[in-house]
């Protein structure tokens, strides 16, 4: 027998929007819009600017062909293009699956090739894996971060430099939320220490949800006049849900610069005032 409660709860356009952490962006952007969102040697970005270049990724990967559910690898350190990435590419859609830096050419070459990658985004300190992807995989884009070094000409065949592909985005983009928040968002690998690689998917849902727990008092305990500094790299667990959680709250995020020694990265934490690491 039908219980009374049970009719007219069903989902409808009215009663139920899918949840997606990319809503975090755009209200941290309406609420902390002049707040420091992303600090990276000389790169100071507020939360309204970084919302900006992640539609531009979002917009620039439309138009370069990418569609809803394509996946979009990065391989990249813990720089702003990482925080953009984790954004701009759901916006787009698209599936992202960021790549453990760590890891032997021919593990990651394994993993564009399972993860059936049709994006590259790569910091040019990688250059012998983004020659390797090119030539295996010819049609796959190639986006190239020149964060520390220009990209090598032979190395980076058919890419397209970072700045140059936001430059051709739109900062207004008008993305769309995903069609169901059990939809992917992010694709992970684990190190196949003991065979292939296995890919592990994550929903919008289950981003939102980590997202939410990691600003609790009984976890981080987040809020907007913390600034956090991820000592772990980013690729690991689509970055620790810290992007999103940082949105949420508005916090800061420093991300230091390659190579630094114990006394600046201690002179940063106190320069920038972290609070998080």
């Amino acid at each position: 027998m039908k219980h009374m409660f049970e009719d007219g709860l069903q989902r409808r356009e009215a009663n139920y929007v899918p949840l997606t952490p990319i809503d975090f962006i755009v209200r941290a952007a309406e609420v902390y819009g002049e707040r420091l969102a992303v600090v990276h040697g000389e790169i100071r970005r507020n939360w309204r600017e970084t919302y900006q270049r992640t539609r531009r990724l979002a917009s620039a990967l439309r138009q370069a062909g990418i569609e809803r559910g394509d996946t979009v690898a990065a391989l990249l350190p813990n720089i702003p293009p990482m925080i953009e990435a984790h954004f701009g590419v759901p916006m787009a859609g698209a599936v992202l699956n960021t790549l453990n830096t760590r890891l032997d050419v021919s593990s990651l070459l394994f993993m564009l090739r399972h993860g059936e990658a049709k994006a590259l985004i790569v910091d040019t300190e990688y250059s012998e894996f983004a020659h390797r992807a090119a030539l295996e995989f010819p049609e796959l884009r190639v986006i190239s971060v020149a964060d520390a070094m220009p990209a090598d000409a032979d190395k980076f065949i058919r890419a397209t430099d970072y700045e140059a592909f936001l430059q051709s985005g739109d900062p207004e983009f008008a993305w769309t939320l995903p069609a169901d928040e059990w939809d992917a968002i992010a694709l992970n690998y684990t190190s196949g220490t003991t065979g292939d690689p296995k890919g592990v998917l994550y929903s919008h849902r289950s981003v939102v949800l980590h997202a939410m727990a990691a600003g609790l008092s009984g976890a981080f305990g987040l809020s907007a006049f913390d600034c956090i500094m991820p000592c772990s790299s980013l690729y690991h667990g689509t970055a620790w849900g810290l992007p999103f959680a940082a949105a949420i709250n508005g916090c800061k995020f420093v991300l230091p610069c390659d190579k630094m020694d114990g006394a600046s990265l201690q002179e940063l934490i106190k320069s920038e005032g972290v609070t998080l690491s």
